[in-house]
């Protein structure tokens, strides 16, 4: 069983140490079981072992489809253990009653794993948190924090506005891409179907004729001739497709390339600002809600900065983490950190000066979802005219390209 080395916070203390686990999921659990607040985790490297030792470079390409269970579905079944909980069913029948009328079979089964540890002497929220790919640490901490203070349903019923307010965000990033996503893949195909099959028919009539082609007509039949080549588009199709898949793969794997990614994204006019206001909505709401159920701050904020999706945002979470670690104010923090906007932290300040944190964390997250639905409406409305105009400008000069020889010959038989 593999070593994983570890640095986190307990009790106001820096420790440090290493744990046995099958997998690093595994023994970020155990660490939170024993109450560390994990601030580095990584596999340990023995002391014989030279980590900067060369070793022959493998290539392994794996294919897996991974079965994820929708965020609607869970915030259903999340809804019918509240409700039942609140009507003053128990815990288990609560739980058997959820398992059964559940519909995906992933959540089925891990429903029915819950309520067997339930059963078997375990709490919630540790049954919960056997099975981080479903319900993450914030959902959790959540269902920790209602078993502590005895209001679970309450907790909850946070879980699913939570939920849903999540589920509202993908829906308008999507509906926002939606649009112009119909127009690229038309324009696409469109062009395909004109460069492979059209532009053809119209190079072997003018090839007949034997005259010198315009220039625009030349670079339409080149380019033409290269994408029907297998060599040419073929290999230049696969290229591009390869290197997509090889960049989504670096950034997932490569903690440096995919901060600097979204370091870029934040960057992008327009779809920076969605990305912002979406990630910082976010942060106020679970902020907030770990806050309000009495989750210690410092606790509070690194389970905040493992939900943002977003690594610089991600960092300046910790960083701040950090800050109030040693006795700063959080709004005075976040005020230095460049990528949250000074209205943020200006707002983070009045909560804490009226000593009303959780309404001021609500009011927050509710001000960054209008701007982000601002931002979303300003690109919707950005980025239809900019594709149709592409469209249309890319196809007319094809087709003038196309026509060019056959104007110059009537000009030549009518002189």
């Amino acid at each position: 069983m593999p070593d994983f080395a570890w640095k986190g916070i307990k009790n106001t203390q820096y420790l440090s140490g290493t744990i046995s686990a099958l997998t690093r999921d595994e023994a970020a659990y155990k660490l939170k079981e024993d109450g560390i607040i994990i601030t580095h985790l990584n596999k340990h490297t023995l002391a014989g072992e030279d980590k900067g030792a060369k070793t022959p470079f493998k290539f392994s390409f794996k294919f897996s489809l991974k079965r994820r269970v929708k965020l609607d579905k869970i915030m259903i079944a999340t809804k019918k253990m509240a409700t039942m909980m609140r009507s003053g069913l128990a815990i288990l029948p609560s739980l058997a009653m959820v398992r059964d009328q559940v519909d995906d079979p992933l959540l089925k089964k891990t429903m029915a794993e819950i309520y067997q540890d339930v059963e078997d002497g375990s709490s919630l929220s540790k049954a919960f948190g056997k099975h981080p790919n479903i319900f993450d640490s914030i959902y959790v901490n959540l269902v920790r924090a209602g078993e502590s203070s005895g209001k679970l349903d309450t907790f909850l019923e946070k879980l699913v506005g939570s939920i849903r307010k999540t589920i509202k965000i993908r829906k308008s990033i999507q509906s926002a891409l939606l649009y112009p996503t119909i127009l690229l893949v038309v324009a696409t195909i469109v062009l395909a179907i004109m460069m492979i099959f059209v532009v053809p028919v119209f190079a072997q009539m003018f090839g007949s004729i034997g005259s010198q082609l315009p220039a625009p007509t030349l670079m339409i039949v080149n380019l033409s001739n290269f994408m029907r080549d297998p060599f040419g588009g073929g290999l230049l199709l696969v290229t591009v497709v390869g290197g997509v898949i090889l960049f989504r793969a670096a950034i997932k794997r490569n903690l440096a390339l995919r901060t600097k990614w979204h370091q870029f994204i934040l960057h992008i006019p327009l779809i920076g600002d969605m990305a912002l206001h979406s990630n910082i909505a976010q942060v106020a709401m679970v902020y907030g809600n770990l806050t309000n159920a009495g989750v210690p701050v410092i606790e509070a904020l690194d389970i905040t900065a493992e939900s943002s999706k977003n690594e610089v945002i991600r960092a300046g979470i910790q960083e701040a983490k950090r800050g109030v670690f040693s006795g700063e104010p959080l709004s005075e923090l976040l005020g230095k950190i460049k990528v949250f906007p000074s209205s943020f932290a200006q707002l983070v300040s009045v909560g804490e000066q009226t000593g009303n944190m959780s309404d001021m964390l609500e009011t927050i997250s509710s001000y960054y979802e209008e701007e982000f639905d601002s931002s979303v409406d300003k690109m919707s409305q950005m980025l239809e005219p900019i594709m149709i105009c592409f469209l249309g400008g890319v196809i007319g000069f094809i087709l003038v390209a196309m026509y060019l020889p056959i104007f110059k010959m009537g000009q030549v038989v009518t002189s």
